[in-house]
């Protein structure tokens, strides 16, 4: 081979190559552009959906703050209104509690005082009339014991079904309200993570 054509070749493979080479650094370069319009043209597009959502969002927050408020309103008088239904309720209660106690204090007093005339006979009378009255006597108390038991209990269970009423009044008030407040918890949450 002479060195004309060995150099002619090397020219031809050096242009080939330097050719290959310039498609390739213009392909990366057109590439490179249509991605930076693409992404100009939908931070544009992004932007201007911004723009028009935020007036949405503004007006849905304040929307939902003057629902909220009226509603911490309404629930405000329905709090009040129940809290003066349980302070009567409780009133009620203490004034039937107090006269259960007075009508036993009453009840107990009288019977001492009809044992003590009992006793004070007893002394005059013998030893076998004295167990009678003494056996009659501890009957009239462990009588006196199970119907104070028993009014006892049905005070309490009056008392606790007034406590279950308002324990449960107080439930149906506040989970409405803690459900709402989740709601809008998780609501501000997903648009942050936008």
């Amino acid at each position: 081979m002479s060195e004309k054509e060995e150099t002619e070749q090397n020219e031809a493979k050096e242009n080939l190559l330097l050719k290959g080479w310039n498609d390739f650094v213009s392909n990366i370069t057109e590439g490179y552009s249509k991605f930076q319009k693409s992404v100009e043209e939908n931070t544009k597009k992004n932007k201007e959906l911004w723009n028009q959502n935020q007036e949405k969002i503004n007006q849905f927050f304040k929307g939902a703050r003057e629902n909220w408020d009226a509603t911490f309103k309404e629930w405000g008088v329905e709090l009040e209104k129940t809290h003066k239904e349980n302070t009567a309720a409780w009133e009620n209660n203490l004034e039937k509690m107090s006269e259960f106690f007075k009508k036993k204090q009453e009840s107990w007093d009288a019977k001492l005082k009809e044992w003590k005339v009992d006793l004070e006979k007893r002394q005059i009378e013998t030893k076998e009339q004295w167990e009678a009255r003494k056996l009659k006597i501890s009957e009239d108390v462990k009588n006196w014991q199970e119907k104070t038991k028993k009014d006892w209990e049905k005070g309490l269970k009056s008392f606790r079904r007034e406590m279950i009423k308002g324990s449960y009044m107080c439930l149906i008030f506040m989970i409405p309200l803690l459900v709402i407040f989740f709601v809008i918890v998780m609501l501000i949450t997903r648009l942050f993570d936008y």
